[in-house]
């Protein structure tokens, strides 16, 4: 089985164990083709990835059965089956691509003036109408700074809820020159809105910008 995509959007890989692994025991498999960390991070990992032992055992993302870990350059995976694999055994891998049914992507744009930020919101209750998740927030610079030691921490919320991950730090060296993109932290849960759902742009750890300015574009794959 060479690494192929098939129709529910899982991506595939088979790795021969070189060496046997315990119980909790790791072992990594390289990204299969076409595909690289972007691929599952920013909310586009579900959460079905399996293995296939030999061509007859199967463990799903569970414990017991088998946890996923998509680092920069390879993929990690842990065996929680409660018994060791042997030197030899094929492993076959199925890995969770979120479909994200034909509906597409909005993006949302907030334009920002750096020297306007302090530690409140910087954009409240922007209702986007419609039904998704938030998978990415990016901040680019239109306007760069030039006084040093300058800073600011921008996270999401969604209703009265922080969105967990997606936080976009702000500092002087990062927002120069005209055009940088700075990218938010991975988001990983409390990111589903609705079609009332309300969001909100929060800032803290502010240290007073005395220029620049950006846009912040928050990216939300629809479901409906």
């Amino acid at each position: 089985m060479g690494d192929y995509y098939i129709s529910n959007k899982f991506a595939t890989a088979q790795v021969t164990l070189a060496s046997t692994v315990a119980d909790d025991g790791t072992f990594t498999v390289s990204y299969p083709s076409g595909t690289s960390q972007l691929s599952f991070n920013s909310g586009l990992a579900g959460s079905a990835h399996y293995a296939i032992l030999n061509g007859n055992d199967k463990w799903t993302a569970a414990d017991p059965g088998i946890a996923v870990s998509f680092d920069a350059s390879y993929i990690t995976v842990t065996n929680q089956s409660g018994y060791s694999w042997a030197a030899g055994t094929v492993v076959d891998l199925f890995f969770d691509q979120k479909d994200d049914r034909g509906d597409g992507h909005v993006v949302l744009s907030f334009p920002i003036t750096l020297a306007n930020v302090t530690a409140a919101d910087v954009v409240t209750d922007f209702r986007p109408g419609v039904d998704g998740v938030i998978e990415d927030v990016q901040f680019v610079v239109t306007t760069a700074v030039t006084t040093a030691s300058k800073a600011a921490t921008l996270n999401l919320e969604i209703g009265t809820t922080n969105v967990t991950g997606g936080t976009v730090a702000l500092t002087s060296a990062a927002c120069t020159p005209l055009g940088k993109v700075i990218a938010g932290t991975a988001i990983t849960g409390a990111n589903t809105v609705t079609r009332e759902s309300k969001i909100s742009v929060e800032a803290s750890s502010v240290t007073a910008f005395a220029e620049g300015a950006g846009v912040l574009h928050v990216r939300v794959r629809l479901t409906k």
